[in-house]
């Protein structure tokens, strides 16, 4: 039986989700993981397994925040307040000072089923409010609408965009689907 940990282990993949986050899967390396989180690389192998292990379990740390965009819409009546939640939601998070800009799923091509999930996930949404009647199209043509928004207001915020900027963009989207 090895030494007890020196470090809080949901601390540490707090911190761990944040660099992934800021930085990407492929920039964030080894050695930026031991300094930010302050451990050995033996201690990070110990408690995570490997850099992929570690950034699966802050991937799914990530994805389990409430404030989740792809889960805003959930309370919508229509499509267009399905839209509208998520890209309100997308807004205030993606531009948000308590974090890093942008979205975590949409910085790593590993995380394509992540991506794919989602979209899944507001399709269901969309199904749930009978989008075929408001719109005349599909679920699945609409939340590859919806998350193809999402993934370039999270890059235009992760350029600088503040959240007034983002926001005139979703409000053109929400003019757009309602053409």
């Amino acid at each position: 039986m090895g030494r007890p940990r020196s470090f809080d282990r949901d601390t540490a993949l707090d911190k761990a989700m944040r660099l992934f986050w800021e930085h990407g899967y492929e920039q964030t390396s080894i050695a930026d993981l031991t300094h930010e989180l302050s451990i050995s690389a033996p201690s990070l192998y110990a408690a995570f397994g490997d850099k992929q292990a570690l950034f699966k379990e802050a991937v799914a740390r990530y994805e389990a925040n409430p404030a989740s965009v792809t889960t805003a819409g959930h309370a919508g009546t229509t499509p267009h307040e399905v839209l509208r939640m998520m890209l309100n939601r997308a807004c205030q998070e993606y531009a948000s000072e308590a974090h890093p800009r942008g979205c975590l799923v949409n910085t790593a091509p590993e995380l394509t089923g992540n991506r794919n999930q989602n979209r899944a996930i507001t399709a269901d949404q969309l199904r749930r409010v009978a989008i075929d009647t408001e719109t005349g199209v599909d679920a699945e043509t609409l939340a590859a609408f919806a998350h193809a928004l999402l993934v370039g207001l999270s890059s235009y915020a992760r350029d600088g965009a503040d959240e007034e900027q983002l926001r005139r963009v979703a409000e053109l989207a929400m003019r757009v689907t309602r053409a």
